[in-house]
């Protein structure tokens, strides 16, 4: 039997579900201290005074620690999360960065609300907090910058004496002739666009706890953390310790959806050693939705060159990123927006220019879509608006200006961030689209659209695709192993947060290795398990770890089939496996269990192993991909909107992904489900509010809204998977997709429900205050 491609349950629902799932707040060790922390209550200023006195006479408090504790010993974070850029790619895009320095607590300044300023460690967390309240602190508040165009205005302060002018990095990149393509065409347009910012809102908020043994000189840390071995690199850097020393786990996590290294994961763990007492952090909602995962929250001025019958010829766009007060992301975000902006269509003339610029709010970082939400919702408006000027149909304009399956694979004319060509390596575009608008009877909509309308109701569809660049670099590993009971257990460099690696990767190993997924244990999330990890993000697990998986269980069988062949005295090609039995062919009763195998694999007087073959039956594997592959959807959704309020319901959703071979149906399923809603909280509700001070004033879910059950419609998924060439088992991302593409589909709905009013969406999220305004408008002005 295949187990890859097949709708196996789940391995994680058992202990997830029974309660028995252990989350760092889950863990108390003994002695244990807790901390909590002092946050900026303003955005720009300037500390004149700090006086911790008062907190620490405090009856229950073990130490508070500020800036001046550090100094010397730790801190600050001065190399980027993502560090990589490749030399030509930096020469052909005119790329300019500057550097990055962010502080562990705050020295002199504070630049937003919510950077840490003082950590109190007390004997629990109430006694923590009581010795904040105690702490005096002073400060002399300077203006803020609250968007990119204030910071880029002459006169406007400089946040950081190394950043000139608040651009913390810029490129300019494209394709074609542009000039040329906006001289010969028949039609222009031009168009701003503005992308809210947004948070990641992940189930269980953030925690660490760290642990220093004097005996070993070993720190053992537990976090909520998708990149273990990258923070094990940089701890090791920063508080000047060999890499050996260092053990970060990642135990269950409630989400995650982006991140990178936070000031807790350095400074606690240096607390914990310092102290010599094991402390423990956990975040509380609103220091998560103030100091987490926030995204998005970008500003587009674009022009689109076209003809008359709907065929786009060039695009230009220059964009802003508010990057927040640190930018350690650097390009992963702009670029990002860059790479995929011309989606699914072939527009040969390109040319974009993407500015990050510093702020006096939370740091911009990679959430689920990371930069692909923005550019998908502004080609996809584009793509609209080009059909309501030429008065056609949306889906004619979008099917004539689709790559034809026949060109693929096809080069777009300009680099990815890892150094490649951006090559959309396999799929059929115009099909993918033709089977969701059968999926959402597209036709049949139009005739039910014109009795609704009729009738005084405002419905409509909207469409929208996207691509995403999956499976980045640099790295991936997997040991695979087969103890003497015949057991097979695998250690993954990649760790889950929700994306089922117990179940994926056993069904990859079983394949390879033929034996059930049920004999086969799946860890991670623990850098004790193998020397190097990539982590999850980017959409790259099944791609990066499930190559690595099968590298690795297929080294095992290959040196199965090896001792089998010297044990049986047969060749290699007369041997079959299947359930965890090696088997002549022919012969069904000359067989060798796996246990029977891995016992004379070991070491020792009984091994009887070929000669020059290594003892036990383990092997790991190191996968590099050659660039990222490339998965893509087109979704369409069917909305109502009440003209008097502006409310938006999505009545229907349908989506047709590519995802390359699929792993487990069930799993992917789901992650388009959770994808489409977490895109319908960004269409409709979720929108970080700052004022001109910079206080953040919605950092609680009674005011950041995010949707709940009755917001997301039934979703109905099918799949048109085309196989990537560029890993062994055709496997394309899907982790992030599904969240791409709903808001540009829901606000071309929208539009297409209000057509009447000529109604027009250059914001998310669409909000019904919003939303209302665009239609008193178009009244106003005769719609």
């Amino acid at each position: 039997m295949t187990y890859v491609g097949q709708r196996i349950a789940r391995k994680e629902d058992n202990h997830l579900l029974t309660g028995r799932g252990q989350y760092v707040a889950d863990i108390r060790l003994p002695r244990m201290v807790e901390a909590a922390i002092l946050r900026s209550p303003i955005a720009h200023g300037e500390i004149v005074h700090l006086d911790t006195t008062k907190a620490r006479a405090l009856d229950g408090v073990v130490a508070i620690i500020t800036a001046e504790d550090l100094a010397g010993k730790v801190g600050p974070i001065t190399r980027p999360f993502y560090k990589t850029i490749p030399d030509h790619v930096a020469r052909e895009t005119n790329l300019v960065v500057r550097p990055y320095r962010a502080q562990l607590l705050a020295e002199q300044k504070v630049f937003r609300v919510g950077e840490p300023v003082a950590v109190a460690i007390a004997r629990n967390r109430y006694v923590a907090e009581d010795a904040l309240e105690l702490i005096e602190v002073e400060y002399e508040p300077l203006e803020a910058l609250t968007d990119p165009q204030s910071a880029l205005r002459e006169g406007a302060p400089q946040l950081h004496p190394d950043v000139p002018g608040n651009i913390h990095c810029s490129f300019h990149t494209g394709a074609g002739d542009i000039e040329g393509a906006f001289g010969d065409a028949e039609h222009a347009l031009s168009a701003q666009f503005t992308v809210g910012r947004s948070i990641g809102s992940p189930m269980e908020t953030r925690g660490v706890l760290a642990e220093f043994d004097r005996a070993t000189n070993q720190i053992v840390m537990w976090a909520t953390q998708q990149k273990p071995h990258l923070l094990r690199s940089y701890l090791s850097e920063m508080l000047g310790m060999p890499e050996e020393h260092i053990r970060i786990i990642s135990p269950d996590m409630g989400g995650s959806f982006g991140g990178g290294i936070y000031n807790e994961e350095i400074f606690i763990p240096f607390l914990a050693r310092q102290l010599g007492r094991p402390i423990r952090w956990i975040e509380d909602r609103r220091e998560n939705l103030g100091n987490a995962r926030h995204t998005r929250d970008q500003y587009h001025d674009v022009d689109v060159a076209f003809n008359a019958d709907g065929t786009i010829i060039g695009l230009k766009d220059r964009f802003l990123v508010d990057a927040g007060a640190y930018n350690p992301f650097v390009i992963t975000l702009s670029y990002n927006t860059a790479a995929h902006l011309r989606n699914e269509f072939k527009i040969d003339n390109f040319d974009v220019e993407g500015i990050c610029v510093l702020t006096n709010k939370r740091d911009n970082t990679p959430v689920r879509g990371a930069g692909r939400t923005s550019a998908t919702f502004v080609i996809d408006r584009i793509v609209d608006m080009v059909a309501g000027f030429l008065k056609l149909d949306p889906a004619e304009v979008r099917r004539k200006n689709l790559i034809p399956g026949e060109l693929m694979p096809y080069d777009m004319g300009m680099l990815y961030r890892d150094g490649g060509r951006i090559v959309y390596d396999s799929g059929d575009f115009p099909s993918q689209f033709d089977k969701a608008l059968a999926l959402a009877d597209y036709a049949g909509f139009r005739q039910r659209q014109d009795q609704a309308r009729a009738e005084g109701r405002f419905v409509g569809i909207g469409i929208s695709s996207h691509v995403e660049g999956s499976g980045f670099g640099p790295h991936e590993g997997a040991t695979v192993r087969i103890d003497q009971s015949g057991h097979v257990i695998v250690h993954s460099g990649s760790n889950p947060h929700g994306q089922s690696h117990e179940t994926v990767l056993s069904q990859v190993a079983a394949d390879a290795l033929g034996i059930s997924p049920d004999h086969i244990t799946v860890r991670a999330g623990d850098t004790a398990l193998i020397p190097h990890g990539g982590g999850t993000f980017a959409s790259r697990s099944a791609v990066t770890a499930g190559s690595a998986v099968h590298g690795a269980a297929t080294k095992v069988r290959q040196k199965i089939l090896a001792i089998a062949s010297e044990l049986l005295e047969v060749s290699q090609q007369d041997l079959t496996i299947e359930d965890g039995r090696v088997t002549v062919k022919g012969a069904p009763g000359t067989s060798l269990s796996f246990a029977e195998i891995a016992e004379v694999a070991s070491p020792g007087p009984g091994s009887r192993l070929p000669e020059g073959m290594e003892p036990g039956l383990e092997e790991t594997d190191y996968y590099v991909p050659p660039t990222v592959t490339y998965s893509s959807g087109t979704h369409v959704a069917i909305v109502e909107v009440d003209p008097e309020v502006g409310t938006v319901s999505v009545l229907e959703y349908f989506v047709v992904d590519d995802c390359g071979q699929i792993l487990n149906p069930t799993v992917v399923d789901g992650q388009q489900h959770g994808g489409v809603a977490h895109g319908i909280g960004n269409a409709l509700l979720e929108e970080v509010v700052y004022d001109e001070s910079g206080q953040h004033l919605n950092p609680s879910f009674m005011d950041y809204l995010i949707p709940t059950a009755s917001d997301v419609p039934p979703v109905t998924v099918e799949h048109e998977s085309h196989l990537s060439p560029l890993n062994p088992l055709g496997i394309k991302g899907a982790g992030e997709g599904a969240a791409v593409s709903p808001p540009a589909a829901i606000a071309n709905a929208i539009i297409d429900a209000l057509r009447p009013l000529e109604v027009e969406i250059t914001q998310m999220p669409m909000t019904p205050a919003r939303v209302w305004r665009a239609i008193e408008t178009a009244r106003s002005n005769g719609g």
